[in-house]
């Protein structure tokens, strides 16, 4: 996702060139107000750059009053022949704009060198700036449209390099969810988003490969605990593949979930160890490997993305290593990562389980994800984008107050989803989804809060689940549902299927809502991806 390297910003006085030039500026362009001379030396620029033409500077070099029209026009081509221009052109109606030139207390050039009215200069500035209005790209009326409306949508309209007129943030963003997939093809989120199309073949082509890895002799000999090794999303992965197995496929291993900052106070001797770190150099784990944790385990097993890390290295030598074989993620939130080690987790986990005497569900786990991929690429259209941006408008207004809201579910999803879900809604729309695990029936809910998502669960009667969503509807104005059954509320549609599957749909159809959420609270694309705040600032282990 690159943005335009050359833009040309033009319009009347008053139309709101500071305010794009300083979104320009945000963006990393280089504000040059350009000269007829100076256009002839755009390729020699080498970074991103944005000229603001000043026409009437062209009154104190000599041209006359009478000429400028011709200079503009001159000007105009010339801004058209750089290299990969997008002109951007600001207008608005004459009586607003005169009102901004009024209260400002600044004239336009025209009304202090001619003494012209407000209104007359500004017509005649607008008749002069005629030939960049017919050929931008990006057309933007200013007359109801407040400024920071103005910047969000010049910063989108660059970022998917989409030519489009408009007087508003929203229709804007309604264009360009209209054409989801093509619009925001390019955006590094969505690529990742639906690269767990090929996660999902990937992990059912695996099928064999993951249980022939293991020595049943050696998992035997364990002491038949398991313990989940791992810190943030990762951790919480395997911790959802276990509940799936313990709830959906009835498998009861002896499961323990421990945060690797925390492993120094447990014992692992004789256990199985499973740990899972996306980049494989999570700090806590390095230390741990570094000091010896992990000796004393009968079996290591680790789930990474990278062959070179320290993770890997240390498993490929002392057990068993899987690689997750996903897309590196350029932005904050691990989605395919999170996706991939989830699948994997589970699979490892039943295939330990049937080794262990548990209820041998391997074939039947694989069985069930079967129609997962046909699943992920029926969501990946717009019959399936329009209800989930329908439902983000919804629950962008009812969050708009307090940015404050529930999630939940019962049974299956509740554990295996809520927790991620969470933790999505805060880095990829900025809102804080507080999760109600498993019940709505035992204590009360907060008045203030404004918006909730209930998850429909595979594995809950539908009369439950209207029960749930009716008590929601009580106390929250804007209810949204996920699920096959629709009630009285928005509902994004997913249809009723095994529970693996289920689990996989709504954490795929969470991601793309929160995604059109941020979109609606008018975030960037640069925002939503790398929120600074959200950043990863863990740089080494914190223990000592």
């Amino acid at each position: 996702m690159a943005l335009p390297r050359c833009v040309t910003l033009i319009g009347p006085s008053g139309s709101g060139i500071t305010t794009i030039s300083k979104e320009l500026e945000s963006l990393g362009y280089e504000i040059i107000h350009p000269t007829l001379e100076s256009l002839q030396k755009d390729e020699q620029r080498p970074g991103l750059h944005a000229y603001i033409p000043k026409i009437w500077a062209a009154l104190d070099e000599g041209i006359r009053l009478e000429k400028l029209g011709e200079y503009a026009e001159t000007l105009c081509q010339a801004t058209q022949r750089c290299r990969g221009n997008v002109t951007i052109f600001l207008h608005a109606e004459i009586h607003v704009l005169t009102k901004r030139q009024e209260e400002s207390r600044l004239k336009t050039r025209l009304s202090q060198d001619y003494n012209l009215p407000h209104q007359q200069a500004l017509q005649i500035e607008q008749q002069m700036l005629r030939p960049f209005s017919e050929v931008a790209q990006i057309s933007l009326d200013t007359t109801n449209m407040p400024p920071l409306q103005a910047r969000r949508s010049v910063n989108l309209l660059l970022n998917l390099r989409m030519p489009f007129k408009s007087n508003s943030y929203e229709k804007l963003l309604d264009h360009a969810v209209s054409d989801f997939f093509e619009s925001f093809k390019d955006v590094p989120l969505i690529q990742e988003i639906q690269s767990q199309l090929d996660a999902a073949r990937s992990f059912l082509h695996s099928q064999q490969h993951y249980l022939s890895s293991f020595n049943a002799k050696q998992i035997q000999e364990s002491s038949q605990t398991v313990f989940l090794i791992g810190e943030g999303s990762s951790l919480t992965a395997l911790n959802s593949a276990a509940w799936l197995l313990h709830k959906g496929y009835r498998q009861f291993t002896n499961v323990f979930r421990i945060p690797a900052s925390d492993l120094r106070f447990t014992d692992i001797s004789n256990a199985i160890v499973l740990i899972c770190s996306n980049s494989g150099n999570s700090a806590e784990i390095v230390q741990d490997i570094e000091e010896g944790h992990f000796d004393a385990a009968k079996l290591v097993i680790g789930i990474t993305n990278y062959a070179d890390s320290v993770l890997a290295e240390y498993c490929r030598e002392h057990g068993v290593l899987f690689l997750l074989d996903v897309p590196e993620e350029k932005p904050i939130a691990a989605t395919v990562s999170y996706f991939k080690s989830f699948l994997t987790g589970a699979a490892v986990l039943a295939a330990i389980g049937g080794i262990l005497g548990q209820a041998d569900v391997y074939d039947q786990l694989f069985e069930d994800a079967t129609h997962l991929p046909e699943l992920l690429r029926d969501l990946f259209t717009q019959r399936r984008i329009n209800p989930m941006a329908s439902a983000a408008k919804k629950l962008a207004c009812g969050l708009s107050t307090s940015q404050h809201g529930y999630i939940t579910a019962a049974g299956l999803l509740s554990d295996c989803l809520l927790s991620e879900a969470s933790l999505k809604a805060k880095e990829l729309s900025r809102v804080h989804l507080e999760p109600v695990f498993n019940s709505l029936f035992h204590g009360p809910l907060n008045p203030d809060v404004n918006a909730a998502i209930y998850l429909e669960d595979p594995l809950v009667t539908a009369d439950a689940i209207k029960k749930h969503v009716e008590k929601l509807c009580l106390y929250v104005p804007t209810v949204v549902t996920l699920g096959a059954y629709a009630f009285d509320v928005p509902n994004i549609f997913i249809p009723q299927t095994t529970p693996i599957n289920s689990v996989a749909l709504h954490l795929v159809s969470l991601q793309l809502t929160y995604f059109l959420i941020g979109l609606e609270n008018g975030f960037s694309l640069e925002e939503i991806q790398h929120p600074i705040r959200l950043s990863k600032v863990v740089q080494e282990s914190p223990l000592v």
